[in-house]
């Protein structure tokens, strides 16, 4: 039976989650603004939304960190990350970037 809950969710086009791997994987201070502001850093990254929309909309729990893992981690499992994050079930496995889970979340994603 389809859901009747509207999808708000929203989707990371691969273009963007391109260019936001590549970021956290070079550039120090994107991995910060990432990490004091993830929707700010999405929007830099190219994502075509409001902040403030983005907020409201399942607050992008794929990317919510305590610690952002490391560049060359990132770098390493980019490939694996892209298709994580531009997939339909992205939004449903939070820590995609947590240091030291990153890989035990691609393994089920």
């Amino acid at each position: 039976m389809p859901s009747t809950t509207p999808d708000t969710k929203p989707r990371i086009p691969p273009r963007v989650a391109d260019r936001l791997l590549e970021l956290l994987a070079t550039d120090d201070s994107f991995r910060a603004l990432f990490t004091a502001d993830r929707h700010t850093a999405l929007v830099q990254a190219g994502l075509d939304a409001d902040p403030a929309l983005l907020k409201e909309a399942a607050e992008l729990r794929c990317l919510l960190v305590d610690e952002l893992a490391s560049k060359s981690d990132i770098a390493a499992a980019r490939e694996a990350l892209t298709a994580h994050l531009t997939s339909d079930a992205s939004h449903t496995n939070p820590h995609a970037f947590e240091a030291g889970a990153m890989h035990a979340v691609l393994r089920t994603g």
